[in-house]
């Protein structure tokens, strides 16, 4: 067996506007979406552990049910996804407000808690990365 040692591309310098929050929510929930729906093909079901012989795992539940670590998975992969398009020289421009995003944005907005920016106090809510009045990067533990 080869050592492998994953060389990912640097994306530290790359910053992202607020507005991004709800595009990494919708990767986030869909790639989980898609994730679920191949296992699904593959035989796999809930279970309320993980047994690789039975085919189940408790990750077999809607995006909103699963733990936040869970979640967060899904999101640094969506986060880090639309910071390698940027780097790559991409720009990412919302053209108009589907119906799908008037759906996801009232799903992000009436998210059960809400804290505050510790610089401005502003309501932040558990899927910003970033405050959106005064851009502080919240760098937040929602465990």
């Amino acid at each position: 067996m080869k050592n492998y040692t994953p060389k990912p591309i640097d994306l530290s310098d790359v910053e992202l506007t607020e507005d991004l929050n709800e595009l990494r929510e919708a990767i986030a929930e869909n790639a989980h979406e898609i994730w679920a729906e191949n296992r699904q093909a593959e035989g796999w079901t809930y279970g309320p552990q993980r047994d690789d012989q039975l085919k189940q795992t408790p990750d077999m539940v809607p995006y909103s049910q699963l733990p936040e670590g869970e979640k967060e998975y899904d999101r640094e992969m969506a986060i880090k996804t639309i910071k390698l398009l940027k780097k790559l020289g991409y720009d990412l421009i919302k053209r108009e407000e589907t119906e799908l995003y008037k759906v996801l944005k009232q799903r992000i907005q009436s998210s059960d808690e809400e804290f505050h920016c510790r610089r401005c106090g502003n309501v932040i809510y558990k899927h910003q990365v970033f405050c959106d009045k005064c851009g502080l990067e919240l760098k937040m533990d929602w465990e």
